[in-house]
């Protein structure tokens, strides 16, 4: 009979930029995996310019429903994208309020069938400095953009109420990053960097939230409270050589 096979828990974490993004230097999700780097395994599916309705159509490519092994957590964040003003076309990354709560009630419902221990956190989208945002817009489309938002502070507070209801509606966690992030001294500079996507700063207010949403949860997820892999002693732990008289070591000192 073959050994048992060596497994930890799985963090997925589900979103657009703002999630691809998180791996970068001083990102949120960089942060977490550092955290978790001998207890959970964090897994990175962030796709930028996405939102709820492209996610839909996904997921279950994503989160196949006969995979071998379900994560124990899903990170959901979108909104961002989806609270972008519409367009006469059609076209666009805009999904109207109403159908994105349904969105996410529909993606965190799915998650959270995958198996009994499968856990969902729905985060709101960030805010939205507007200023930066016409700045962005000038200096990547001219001068033009400069007269047109693409987003504003206003929608993305609808958009992130909306997640809060959505999380509330199937019982999933929730991680409202528009009203924490605007708790920050000077926000809109600091947390931001280009009046939407997270600085440094605000990816490590992401990572205090998802970290109070697990340790005050029931899931057994917290960091603090879980085993780390191979932790049981080993005659190769490690042992000073002052503590067995080493006399290659004592030579090598003196």
């Amino acid at each position: 009979m073959p050994p048992p096979r060596h497994t930890r828990p799985k963090f997925v974490l589900f979103g657009a930029s703002m999630t691809e993004y998180s791996f970068s230097q001083g990102g949120w999700g960089a942060g977490l995996a550092n955290i978790y780097c001998r207890k959970a395994d964090i897994v990175l599916r962030g796709f930028r310019g996405w939102n709820t309705r492209r996610a839909i159509e996904e997921m279950k490519k994503i989160f196949p429903e006969d995979a071998e092994e379900q994560p124990d957590l899903v990170v959901v964040f979108f909104g961002a994208n989806d609270a972008a003003f519409a367009m006469p076309s059609g076209q666009g990354q805009h999904v109207p309020l109403s159908e994105f709560e349904d969105n996410l009630c529909r993606i965190a419902t799915y998650l959270q069938g995958l198996s009994d221990k499968t856990r969902v956190i729905l985060t709101t989208p960030p805010p939205i400095y507007e200023a930066a945002r016409l700045e962005y817009g000038r200096q990547k489309y001219g001068e033009q953009a400069a007269n047109y938002l693409d987003r504003s502070n206003e929608r993305a507070g609808k958009y992130a109420a909306a997640c809060r209801s959505a999380a509330q509606k199937v019982g999933a966690g929730n991680i409202d990053l528009w009203t924490s992030i605007q708790q920050q001294p000077n926000w809109f500079t600091t947390c931001l960097t280009d009046g939407m996507h997270l600085s440094s700063k605000g990816s490590s207010v992401m990572l205090n939230e998802l970290l109070n949403v697990l340790k005050y949860s029931s899931w057994g997820l917290y960091f603090a409270t879980m085993p780390e892999d191979f932790s049981e002693p080993s005659i190769y732990s490690y042992i000073h050589p002052s503590f067995e008289e080493c006399d290659e070591a004592l030579r090598i000192a003196t």
